[in-house]
């Protein structure tokens, strides 16, 4: 690649030798022919060393100009058709090259040149190369193909359109209305028009028309300059009604599918911002319920070690218990009341003989909450059922014959005396426990 003539090889003299025995044209179609077969191939560097002598300014061997004198390349004095299938393919030779991508970009032509490629198309600085070596500096003068590739390769690969823009606004206010009346040239005797390199062509027409396209729909968007697109359409005198109408309405559905666009990257930030604040809430609830649960936990310990240092007497071990219970089961053995009687103090048979009325006057007042309670629900039963006073009267007989016989009565008394002793017994060891 060359833009500048600053790439001085080895191979320098062989090259001013083949430059100079052909005709820009000659050598524009040899350089294409090769260059595009190897660009088939994917050999991509070997493609843009083959352009290399068609878009270069080769010097003599006392550093003067070759090529008629001028200071240009081969490619600036050729005809037209090679001139712009040289560029192009140049164009996408350079764009083929970006989209390898670093990792392949390295591999193929070497981090620093690739590197050096892919600055020169971002910053722009490809197309001040194709004007002032094709094109002898004349902004205008540029065939609307090659304007048309150069628009579309910085609008894939610059991250900013400003350049774009200024180099797209450069040239359609530079290059007048064409004249495309033949019939009028041919009246007066002249040919076809040949204006800035030959482009006042019904083909070069339909090329600027793509290239207003290219500039109002794709680029100033890109540059938020909706209002100067609608303008811009609306004055061209290139375009007729009908296309400025399609234009016009292709640029505003462009708005308005962006601003829709906008609104639902607003809602989707507004339902992650949501999101955020509902996860951030459950987390922070979750940490004030495992707070929670920690000071319960510790509160808990600390009651349950108080309990065990100081609510235990540990001078009262449990084989203490056991002993006494095992004692008790003894007893209940038969010749136990031999021995009980044997180690019992004076005065004992006394302490269980006053028992006695005591435990009478229980099973009395036991009988006597029987009988009330069985009154009670007589009566109730009697309230919700008149009818019923038959049965338990009848009842109630049979209840008064059953206690009037002296097995019976003292086989109640027996079974009440039985269970009020497992009561006192229950209620005694319950005292005990919650002493101990």
């Amino acid at each position: 690649m060359a833009d500048d003539g600053s790439y001085m090889t080895a191979s320098q003299s062989q090259l001013l030798s083949y430059t100079s025995s052909l005709s820009p044209s000659k050598l524009c179609s040899k350089t294409y022919k090769k260059a595009f077969q190897l660009y088939l191939t994917r050999r991509l560097q070997e493609s843009l060393s083959a352009l290399e002598p068609a878009i270069t300014v080769t010097r003599g061997p006392d550093d003067q100009l070759v090529n008629g004198g001028h200071a240009v390349a081969p490619i600036a004095t050729a005809r037209p058709t090679w001139r712009i299938k040289v560029w192009n393919l140049y164009i996408t030779l350079l764009n083929a090259i970006i989209e390898l991508g670093p990792e392949e970009g390295k591999k193929v032509f070497g981090q620093k040149e690739w590197k050096a490629i892919s600055t020169k198309v971002r910053d722009g600085e490809i197309w001040e190369t194709v004007v002032q070596t094709g094109y002898k500096g004349l902004e205008g003068s540029v065939d609307a193909e090659v304007v048309y590739n150069l628009a579309t390769l910085l609008l894939s690969h610059s991250p900013s359109q400003k350049l774009n823009q200024q180099r797209l606004e450069t040239y359609l206010s530079s290059y007048g209305q064409p004249n495309l009346d033949i019939s009028e040239h041919l009246q007066n005797g002249s040919p076809t028009p040949q204006r800035n390199g030959g482009t006042d062509t019904p083909k070069d027409l339909a090329a600027r028309v793509r290239i207003i396209e290219l500039f109002t729909l794709h680029v100033l968007p890109r540059n938020e300059e909706w209002e100067y697109a609608q303008e811009f359409l609306n004055l061209s005198e290139v375009l007729d009604e009908e296309r400025k109408d399609v234009f016009l309405q292709t640029l505003e559905g462009l708005k308005e599918e962006k601003q829709q666009g906008e609104l639902r990257a607003a809602a989707l930030q507004r339902e992650k911002d949501a999101e955020l604040e509902r996860q951030e809430r459950d987390a922070e609830r979750r940490r004030a319920e495992e707070a929670a649960a920690a000071e319960r936990s510790q509160s808990g310990h600390g009651r349950s070690g108080s309990e065990v240092d100081y609510g235990i007497d540990k001078t009262y071990p449990n084989s203490s218990i056991k002993g006494r219970g095992k004692n008790t089961e003894k007893s209940s053995k038969p010749g136990a009341s031999t021995s009980r009687t044997a180690f019992s103090p004076p005065g004992s048979k006394n302490i269980k003989k006053a028992d006695k009325p005591e435990s009478r006057a229980t099973q009395s007042r036991a009988l006597v909450n029987v009988a009330r309670n069985l009154l009670q629900y007589i009566s109730k039963s009697i309230a919700g059922n008149p009818l019923s006073v038959m049965r338990t009267l009848l009842f109630i007989l049979g209840i008064i014959a059953a206690l009037s016989r002296e097995d019976v009565r003292e086989r109640i008394r027996r079974i009440t005396g039985s269970g009020w002793q497992k009561i006192k017994g229950t209620v005694g060891m319950g005292v005990k426990v919650s002493y101990i």
